[in-house]
């Protein structure tokens, strides 16, 4: 909205205002009011049609407006913009640029009368709803062809698909929701973040969940709904909570068992839909039958267990108050204790130290003693996933990193993209299906994610290619799940030099919360507000509000399940 619109918006409000408030009742009984509301749809922007006798720049800047709010209408008052076969074939939902609040968008002219819309790009999404987050200083450039009609106007004949728009654009027309697939061993459900259009959300989930996992995730998760499996009507309705599915026969190809869980990857991902409380499955018209009730699957495993801390020769857990020892645990004066890592509760796994820089022990209890289970020069701190496998590596890469079992069994783990580089940190996904690794390679380090690759019976074998996470980091060291669709990264972004956590969506944006000076490991339980740093010099900090509070000293490595 222009300066001047802005303006008449709020003096039309302003009159709005002044006329209610004049016509408010000041005698008479009282009386109940419908409390029943109907839901508001948000913040509708209004887009204007070209304005007569507009030049080439301005009728650009008109169509940019009017794609601003083209979520309304469908783009329908964008295309009054375009003449000739593209006001019919442009495609707006095949690319969304979404360019850098504090910019506006340059608008210039060549020589040819070509007309360029420049602007920051702050990230990307295709028509899938994949998000890419875009480096710093990143520019996106539009070229615009227009010719002059018969009546004297200029309009647009020539453009990319796709639109260009503001951050809050995009969160007016946008949700961010998850599209479910399962573990290799059909036990948990694994989310892929992908963003649609609210108007179209639950059509679009759907959509997504019939074609599949992206490339990079395929490798590590499966989907009961068998393939070629389609709507049989474009759309999915919601109506009273409800959403209404009509897929294709295809879908009977499942086998009884396998149906079960087909309903709950479409539950799971329609009911991210703020619209959808319950899905209705019907096969061509007729119902969807289930001969087994749907099954309860792992998703995002809620952790209630307190952190472990460092302190000298033993282990301490974190009350919230206080440190207080470790039950069954026992002091390893021998060892020196560094990178300690939790099984989950009610799951497999031992719990394990690093002993100095080479060696990967488990923890002495009152029933066993310390056992080795991998020994090899300076290994980064360990990680327990759901199957009870406890992963590690050498900092420096041979492209494998190595998994151990509590009876000493030990598999490497395929990753030749690893060669060369450094690893700083390594977790693996509570659902075990995803591993998130910081790397330094050519003296930058980097954020990246890849599928686990398993046997049936969970044994890791290899990691997918990765992808990127955090293009606006400048440096990291250490990375912490928060929940099944974040990560948190210590790290540096901008100008800033201290360190500070970096909230990043796998497949979303990048936020960050307050440096911590000389902070050196981050641990999550589950969601943000349960972030602990561990420092260099022995403190430890909690999430406090916005902030971070004190909360012991004389600890170290601060350590969640997982």
């Amino acid at each position: 909205m222009t300066r001047h619109g802005r303006l008449a918006a709020v003096l039309t409000l302003v009159a709005l205002l002044l006329t209610g408030c004049a016509s408010l009742p000041r005698s008479g009984p009282v009386v109940a009011g419908d409390p029943d509301l109907p839901d508001s749809d948000g913040v509708a922007l209004v887009a204007y049609g070209p304005a007569p006798d507009a030049e080439p720049q301005a009728i650009v800047q008109g169509f940019l407006r009017a794609v601003a709010a083209g979520a309304g209408d469908e783009f329908t008052m964008a295309r009054e913009f375009l003449a000739g076969p593209v006001s019919h074939t442009w495609n707006p939902r095949a690319q969304v640029w979404v360019h850098a609040a504090r910019d506006e968008i340059a608008i210039s002219q060549a020589a040819d009368g070509t007309v360029r819309a420049s602007a920051t790009a702050v990230a990307s999404i295709d028509a899938e709803g994949r998000y890419t987050e875009a480096a710093p200083d990143t520019t996106v450039d539009l070229d615009f062809s227009l010719v002059r009609g018969a009546d004297g106007q200029w309009r647009i004949v020539d453009l990319e698909d796709g639109i260009l728009i503001s951050p809050a654009d995009f969160d007016a027309q946008y949700a961010q929701l998850p599209v479910y697939f399962l573990t290799a061993d059909r036990e948990a459900l694994v989310p892929e973040t992908r963003w649609f259009s609210e108007q179209h959300a639950a059509t679009a989930v759907v959509r997504g969940l019939l074609e599949g996992p992206s490339p990079w995730l395929a490798a590590g998760v499966t989907s009961a709904i068998p393939v070629g499996t389609r709507l049989t009507v474009d759309s999915v309705s919601v109506l009273e909570g409800i959403a209404e599915v009509d897929l294709s026969p295809e879908v009977l190809a499942a086998e009884p068992e396998q149906r079960g869980l087909v309903m709950a990857q479409l539950e799971a991902s329609l009911r991210s839909v703020s619209s959808v409380q319950a899905v209705r499955v019907t096969v061509a018209g007729s119902p969807f039958e289930l001969e087994e009730p749907v099954p309860v699957l792992v998703r995002n495993p809620y952790v209630t267990a307190n952190p472990v801390v460092v302190s000298a020769d033993e282990l301490l857990r974190f009350n919230g108050l206080d440190v207080v020892p470790v039950s069954g645990a026992l002091p390893m004066p021998d060892a020196r204790l560094r990178a300690p890592a939790l099984p989950y509760e009610n799951a497999e796994g031992p719990m394990v130290v690093l002993d100095g820089t080479d060696r990967l022990v488990t923890v002495a209890t009152t029933e066993a003693a310390p056992v080795v289970l991998v020994e090899s020069p300076d290994l980064v701190a360990p990680t327990v996933d759901r199957h009870g496998w406890v992963w590690t590596s050498p900092r420096s890469s041979d492209g494998a990193l190595v998994a151990a079992r509590e009876n000493g069994v030990t598999v490497p783990v395929e990753a030749s993209w690893l060669a060369g580089s450094d690893i700083l940190s390594l977790r693996v996904s509570r659902e075990g299906a995803r591993a998130v690794i910081v790397r330094e390679s050519e003296g930058a380090s980097h954020v990246e994610i890849a599928a686990v690759v398993r046997d049936r019976d969970g044994t890791p074998r290899a990691l997918g290619d990765p992808v990127r996470l955090g293009e606006v980091l400048t440096s990291a060291s250490a990375v912490t799940w928060v929940d099944e669709e974040t990560v948190a990264v210590l790290g540096t972004s901008g100008t800033d030099e201290a360190p500070s956590v970096h909230l990043l969506t796998v497949g979303g944006p990048t936020t960050d919360l307050p440096a911590v000076e000389r902070a050196t490991t981050v641990t999550a339980g589950t969601g943000d507000r349960t972030l602990l740093l561990g420092t260099s010099d022995g403190q430890l900090f909690e999430r406090n509000g916005l902030g971070w509070s004190l909360a012991v000293t004389a600890v170290a490595d601060p350590a969640y399940p997982g």
